[in-house]
């Protein structure tokens, strides 16, 4: 009897407690008795609705009707009578009570809310009513929506950015391919006898449209990267093979500026499952950086093996990379070698998309550098085919939604 005339008392106490912590914490608490009557409306929710605790308190949960409750509520309510805690999630429900949006948010056509419905026992462990804790969520959910329309947009800007530079690469590589043929049939004598200056001349041309033709395919390279749409062809080579080709490739850079320039390698051949073509490009990006910011000393390229990958180590002893330099290296667009980054041309994407290519083919691109005593580039591939994918290069992935239960 004893505990039967207290009763009332405690759910007094329980429902007063419950009242001040939703004003301490800015929430919304409605409690229903066993009967399913509101037994608690607290002053959150008046503020929130514009309905008075004294219209609803006493009056059945189905008396709100369907323009305040949302029927998965009364179904949730339900299940919290019977012993369980339901998250009533805005991801999928968007409401519990349906009230006006929050000032600033009137593109909404109602308040964005979450709650978490829960059982209320009594001192025998018996259910009592239901109790739910409902939160305003509008601001966040305006704020998530903000950032999914800024990244689509970005989305779409960066695509549409890929696409030109590669439309432009395709267009200009056509002229420039033009002018280095012309040049070559010039320079043969086809169109008649040149003279020492004349040939100086076109030589010059020469060299300055290769030049632009590689700045052409980086280019091209980078917007394929960037869409995704760059494979490997991955078959059985000779890296051995392939740094000797982009060592010949460079080296009359290097002799022009009077660098040591040489290759390390074992004998024999050495293969490994990769693209050739990328490897090879990968490797002279390498070399005609080292040469292009070395002024006296040498330029080494090193191959080495391991048990389970092959290495290919640039060294130079050129002007270095600062230690704040070393952190963005790889972005695109970036030359970073001390205080000689302006002093040489190029488009600032070789390192980029050297690195992307070597991911590409299932290996990545280190680097280790002092200030004024050089640069090592260290190229691994390895040697397990399954471990060189043949996949694009992918971002991040987005974290997954957490899914709540629902009722």
């Amino acid at each position: 009897m004893d505990n039967a005339r207290r009763a009332p008392e405690n759910v007094d106490t329980t429902q007063e407690m419950l009242r001040l912590a939703g004003d301490m914490l800015d929430v919304g608490i409605m409690m229903i008795d066993r009967d399913c009557r509101i037994v608690t409306w607290n002053k959150w929710l008046e503020n929130a609705s514009g309905i008075p605790a004294s219209a609803v308190l006493g009056r059945p949960l189905a008396s709100l009707g369907p323009n305040v409750i949302a029927p998965s509520g009364e179904a949730a309510f339900a299940r919290a009578l019977n012993g369980g805690t339901v998250v009533h999630s805005h991801w999928l429900h968007q409401w519990l009570l349906r009230f006006p949006p929050p000032a600033r948010h009137g593109a909404f056509a109602h308040m964005q809310q979450s709650a978490r419905i829960a059982p209320v026992r009594g001192t025998d462990g018996s259910t009592t009513g239901a109790v739910a804790f409902i939160e305003d969520v509008t601001e966040r959910v305006a704020a998530e929506d903000e950032l999914r329309h800024a990244t689509r947009a970005a989305q779409a800007a960066n695509r549409a950015k890929s696409e030109f530079l590669a439309a432009m690469s395709h267009e200009l590589r056509t002229p420039v391919g033009a002018i280095s043929g012309y040049t070559d049939i010039l320079m043969e004598g086809m169109a008649g006898e040149l003279n020492p200056v004349q040939r100086e001349h076109l030589s010059r041309i020469k060299s300055v449209g290769v030049h632009l033709l590689h700045i052409v395919d980086e280019i091209l390279t980078f917007a394929r990267l960037e869409a995704r749409v760059d494979r490997a062809d991955m078959t059985r080579v000779d890296v051995n093979l392939i740094a000797r080709e982009a060592a010949a490739a460079v080296e009359p850079l290097a002799r022009r500026k009077a660098l040591e320039f040489r290759i390390e390698h074992p004998d024999g051949a050495l293969f490994v499952t990769t693209d050739a073509t990328k490897l090879r490009q990968i490797l002279i990006n390498l070399l005609g950086n080292a040469v292009k910011f070395t002024q006296q000393g040498s330029v080494v390229m090193e191959v080495s093996t391991t048990a389970i990958a092959i290495t290919i180590s640039v060294r130079d002893t050129g002007s270095g990379i600062s230690p704040p330099d070393l952190q963005r290296i790889f972005e695109p667009f970036v030359q970073a070698r001390g205080n000689l980054s302006r002093a040489h041309e190029g488009t600032g994407l070789g390192l980029s998309v050297s690195r992307q290519l070597a991911q590409l083919l299932g290996g990545d691109i280190t680097v280790q550098s002092t200030p004024g005593v050089g640069s090592t580039f260290n190229v691994t591939l390895p040697l397990d085919v399954t471990a060189a994918t043949a996949a694009p290069v992918l971002t991040a992935a987005a974290p997954a939604r957490p899914q709540p239960q629902v009722s």
